[in-house]
C-alpha cells in the first residue's frame, strides 16, 4: 500500500471568498462568490440542521468544505439559493 500524499491547492485553504452571517432570527447563512468560466456572483445559502451540526462540531473546517462544494457544485444548490432582499443585505454585510 502507498501512502497518498494531497498538495491543498490555495484556494481550498483560503477562506476569503466566503462569509457566514448570523440573522436576527438566529439563522445562519453562507455567502460564497461562486465562479462559472468567465462570471462571478454571489450565491446565499442557508444552512441546514446537517451543516449546523458540522459547524458546531468542525468548525471553520466544515464552512469551508461547504463553501467549496457551493462553489463546485452550485446546480446541487439551486433549490436552496436565496435571492433578493436578503442576498443584498449579506452582500452589504459581507463588506464591514
Amino acid at each position: 500500500m502507498d501512502l497518498v500524499r494531497l498538495k491543498p491547492a490555495a484556494y481550498h485553504i483560503t477562506d476569503s471568498y466566503w462569509h457566514l452571517l448570523n440573522a436576527e432570527d438566529g439563522s445562519t447563512y453562507i455567502l460564497v462568490e461562486c465562479e462559472a468560466s468567465f462570471v462571478s456572483y454571489e450565491c446565499l445559502i442557508k444552512l441546514n440542521d446537517e451543516e449546523l451540526r458540522d459547524y458546531r462540531g468542525l468548525g471553520w473546517l466544515s464552512i469551508q468544505h461547504l463553501a467549496n462544494r457551493i462553489n463546485y457544485f452550485v446546480g446541487d444548490y439551486n433549490g436552496r439559493r436565496i435571492t433578493g432582499p436578503l442576498l443584498e443585505e449579506a452582500i452589504e454585510a459581507s463588506k464591514d
